[in-house]
């Protein structure tokens, strides 16, 4: 596959992913709508916030590389921020929340349109990447991260099957691009694993270890991985890797 095609494939999964979003919030009832959320439980106004701050980091960020400017951080503290975006915005109405998510993801395609599609991969054009390409940032912002709290919405109405099915087609959506076969297929063990699914995690974290062995140093303090930390199984994977 070419970088050009590379391009393409990206901006449509992103166009899809996007349309998944959209699609819970225009099934919302009246009363979901007006839901207020909690840290422990998000409503789909939380998630709409959350993922507009994140996006609107991200293009701050790319806008700032582009222009050879100091690329503004994170930091190491997202849980305290994203509380912090939570409780901020606990009274935004969901319309509001709507339109600046929209606007955020907006800006952000026409961001990596314009991007030089051989820029867009290599690994070494942006420092503040290091030696990560931005295409594998933008999966991860605009795929992954989306996917997550989509699936994590359907989980706690009790829709795992539709949460699986979402996971499962985004996985092999991402295997697709170059560097992230093995994150995708981790990712949904950490699905699986939270779900209680011990036997598709295993099978999938294998795959993601076989693929990249520095996963499984990563999975040893990924909190996701809890549920199969004391499974026999999981550390025969382990004791695999060191022989």
């Amino acid at each position: 596959m070419d970088n050009i095609q590379i391009k393409k494939n990206m901006l449509d999964l992103f166009s899809s992913m996007h349309k998944e979003l959209k699609a819970i919030v225009s099934r919302l009832t009246d009363e979901e709508k007006n839901a207020r959320g909690s840290i422990e439980q998000w409503s789909v106004k939380d998630i709409l916030v959350h993922l507009a701050f994140w996006g609107s980091h991200f293009n701050r960020q790319v806008e700032k590389a582009i222009a050879g400017q100091t690329v503004p951080v994170a930091g190491d503290y997202y849980e305290i921020l994203n509380d912090g975006i939570l409780m901020r915005n606990l009274d935004k109405p969901l319309e509001d929340a709507r339109r600046e998510e929209e606007a955020v993801f907006n800006q952000t395609i026409r961001l990596l349109e314009g991007m030089n599609e051989d820029e867009l991969v290599d690994f070494e054009k942006y420092a503040f990447l290091e030696k990560r390409s931005l295409l594998d940032r933008a999966l991860g912002t605009e795929c992954w991260h989306v996917l997550s709290h989509i699936s994590d919405y359907y989980v706690k109405k009790g829709q795992i099957e539709k949460a699986e099915v979402l996971q499962v087609s985004y996985t092999e959506k991402l295997k697709s691009f170059p560097t992230w076969k093995a994150n995708a297929v981790y990712n949904l063990a950490c699905f699986y694993s939270l779900c209680g699914k011990k036997e598709q995690a295993l099978r999938n974290l294998k795959v993601a270890f076989s693929e990249r062995p520095q996963l499984m140093e990563w999975s040893k303090q990924d909190t996701d991985i809890d549920p199969l930390r004391d499974d026999p199984r999981y550390q025969a994977l382990l004791a695999e890797k060191k022989s």
